[in-house]
């Protein structure tokens, strides 16, 4: 979805959100105005923000992290600072901002992961998405590419469906952890494609991409700058990538959609949360400045294009909305695919 199309899909006028949406951000903004809100919120910020990360330093959503932190410490005047809180799947870091005071001192910068997809397969979880947390902003969303080695002689989904079903209960692919997109992804290519590829969960993108080198794992799917390298040297290939359209990176590799396996076309989105009760001028001040860093041609094109970051500019009202359709729209797929808890 690229960005002005899903802001428009999402137009404020068309979004009606859930009653338990709506009456969140209603409650805060009148709460707020009542208690001389409005000043506070001139105010702020008036000390550092702890910009919360549920993943290990030097990933993506790590990298995605500091660079807008540094451009909202500028903007807000006061330091935005990174701390890595990860493990659980993300719970861990999630969990810390939920039971945080909701000042707008502590904020989650995560992707849909957490927001998303983790209610809907993993069991368990320590927090609840609508009752502990108030979306902020997004950001943006990194296409998936499905990647093969470059030696596999097969150039199309077509081709590895056959591929695969000629080797039954031999082959398997890789995943980015239990519950992680790329989990979701390739247990829907088993039922789509009607294979049986084995699961094997490594902990992140690096290990299961050399491993796909290697030889050892037939597929996994990282974002596409991750693996560059690798495919200029040569040692790997893209059968397909998520989106609504092609990426100018590889104009001759065809979206899921168009290789027949539109239930695969799934993207990593980025966004900022804060804690239940985040007061809704605080929430808007900090949708607005990041809605300013997004609109900046020469940041986005810099920094967030080297991640292969499409911007994606919604309101918090929007944010609510899209994290329920996507809920329900995950909710659907992972059944197919076997893996709602």
């Amino acid at each position: 979805m690229h960005a002005h199309r899903t802001t428009a899909r999402f137009s404020a006028a068309a979004i009606l959100l859930s009653s338990r949406w709506t009456g969140r951000f209603a409650m805060l903004g009148t709460a707020w105005l009542l208690g001389g809100g409005v000043a506070q919120a001139q105010t702020y910020p008036t000390q550092t923000i702890r910009l919360i990360v549920p993943y290990a330093p030097g990933g993506t959503t790590d990298i995605i992290a500091r660079q807008l932190a540094h451009r909202m410490s500028e903007k807000l005047g006061q330091q935005v600072i990174v701390e890595n809180k990860s493990g659980a799947n993300t719970a861990i870091g999630a969990d810390l901002v939920a039971r945080s005071k909701p000042d707008g001192y502590t904020l989650l910068l995560t992707n849909d992961a957490t927001f998303v997809l983790n209610p809907v397969v993993l069991p368990g979880l320590t927090y609840n998405v609508s009752r502990d947390f108030i979306p902020v902003a997004t950001i943006g969303y990194v296409p998936l590419v499905m990647a093969v080695p470059a030696s596999l002689p097969v150039n199309s989904m077509k081709a590895l469906t056959a591929y695969a079903k000629d080797r039954p209960h031999a082959l398997s692919y890789g995943s980015f952890g239990n519950g992680s997109q790329p989990h979701l992804m390739g247990e829907l290519f088993n039922k789509l494609a009607g294979t049986d590829l084995t699961h094997v969960p490594y902990k992140g993108s690096a290990p299961a991409v050399s491993d796909v080198i290697g030889g050892q794992i037939l597929f996994t799917f990282p974002a596409l700058p991750t693996i560059q390298g690798f495919l200029d040297a040569g040692k790997l290939k893209v059968l397909a990538v998520s989106g609504e359209k092609r990426t100018q990176a590889l104009p001759d590799v065809p979206t899921f959609t168009e290789a027949g396996f539109g239930e695969m076309n799934i993207s990593a989105v980025y966004g900022v949360l804060g804690p239940a009760k985040l007061p809704k001028p605080v929430v808007a001040k900090l949708n607005a400045t990041i809605l300013e860093i997004l609109n900046d041609r020469d940041f986005v094109e810099t920094k967030f294009a080297a991640q292969g970051m499409v911007p994606m500019r919604l309101t918090p009202e929007q944010f609510a909305r899209y994290i329920e359709d996507q809920t329900r729209k995950t909710t659907r797929i992972a059944a197919l695919a076997g893996l709602k808890n």
